[in-house]
């Protein structure tokens, strides 16, 4: 697991998410990958992945879906 991973027993809202963390909210969005379940992929983190230019580390916006 990276240094940068963590494992939330409740949403982070609000908070600084790095894209392999996980937590019981986790819902994938229509792209995810199957396999990988972190932040990146959670229909509730904003990593301004419409934006030009994707953030590093992402904002968790529970229970406020970002992307489907």
């Amino acid at each position: 697991m990276d240094k940068n991973t963590n494992n939330y027993d409740i949403p982070k809202r609000d908070g600084s998410v790095w894209p392999e963390d996980i937590c019981p909210a986790y819902t994938p969005r229509e792209d995810a990958i199957p396999s990988l379940k972190g932040c990146w992929y959670c229909k509730y983190a904003d990593f301004h992945l419409k934006e030009e230019r994707a953030l590093e580390v992402g904002i968790c916006k529970w229970p406020k879906k970002i992307i489907d």
